[in-house]
């Protein structure tokens, strides 16, 4: 069985969605980030998505993390 690990990025609070999607890619390039527009989002099930909720204004205003297993 394998452990699941989280990867969050509080930093990114304040930031633009641009900049948000660029850290998260940097990080592991195969992720999805996801603009959550006022916390809203589909329900499409995708493992690779970082939820990114942000403003009207596509400013992050909550900190996106990721679970993954390795």
């Amino acid at each position: 069985m394998s452990d699941a690990k989280r990867q969050e990025w509080p930093e990114l609070v304040g930031q633009s969605f641009d900049q948000a999607s660029r850290t998260i890619l940097a990080f592991n390039a195969e992720l999805h980030p996801y603009n959550a527009r006022n916390g809203i989002e589909n329900q499409m099930l995708d493992p690779l998505r970082v939820v990114v909720v942000t403003d009207d204004n596509d400013i992050v205003t909550k900190a996106p993390s990721y679970s993954y297993r390795h």
